[in-house]
């Protein structure tokens, strides 16, 4: 037991930050402009959501989270970490998830168009991943050319995906689908704290805000479904 105290998070990191950002940089450089129509699918998969279209959003988020296993996890960050191959079939494992939900959309626990709680904080976590997360990486991060954006990288991926879910499901379906991007958050942040990232915490707190979200949701539906009887 004593010799587990020892160890530092960043005992668990098989590579530097400087190695880290230098990957981010290799994927920018490859694949762009990719990074356009990422992003242009992930706000067209927000605004189907926001208008009750809960089957074409959920289509559109799948491509997201299969690029990002595929071309991330399995092509790239294999190269870094062992466990990268893991994450890259749990990505793709979400995207089958994420489908599997849009073919039976009609007989799942949805949400319809909403201006409610889940609706605003849904909108603005997807908003500030698909068009914020980038800027962090420019303004007070390593640069613009180690930015991480929607659909080619796991973490803004994950938050934006999240956000999505919020909006449109609810109940069981809803729980299920937030399991992996709700591990890779907390994974994400965990990463980045161990080398030492600026905005190492967004993952994480974008995860709490969600899961804080639901619950909530959660215990409004119940209360509405199941009203306290009055006694004569």
């Amino acid at each position: 037991m004593s010799d587990w105290q020892t160890y530092r998070l960043e005992d668990f990191i098989p590579f530097t930050a400087d190695i880290y950002w230098r990957l981010l940089e290799r994927i920018n450089e490859t694949f762009w402009p990719l990074h356009i129509v990422a992003v242009s699918i992930g706000l067209a998969a927000l605004l189907l959501a926001l208008r009750g279209n809960k089957r074409m959003a959920l289509v559109l988020l799948a491509p997201a989270w299969l690029t990002s296993g595929i071309l991330f996890h399995l092509t790239y960050y294999a190269e870094l970490n062992w466990a990268a191959p893991w994450f890259g079939w749990g990505f793709v494992a979400q995207a089958v998830l994420l489908l599997t939900f849009a073919f039976f959309a009609g007989s799942i626990r949805t949400q319809g168009p909403s201006k409610g709680l889940s609706a605003w904080i849904g909108t603005t976590i997807t908003v500030v991943s698909l068009f914020g997360y980038p800027l962090i990486a420019a303004t007070i991060g390593p640069g613009l050319s180690h930015a991480e954006t929607y659909g080619l990288h796991p973490d803004p991926t994950a938050i934006a995906t999240l956000g999505v879910l919020l909006i449109i499901l609810r109940g069981p379906a809803l729980w299920l689908a937030l399991t992996i991007p709700t591990l890779w958050c907390v994974i994400g942040s965990l990463t980045l704290m161990a080398i030492d990232a600026t905005g190492a915490l967004i993952p994480l707190a974008a995860a709490t805000i969600i899961a804080g979200t639901a619950i909530a949701c959660s215990i409004q539906s119940a209360a509405q479904n199941h009203p306290s009887r009055s006694i004569n």
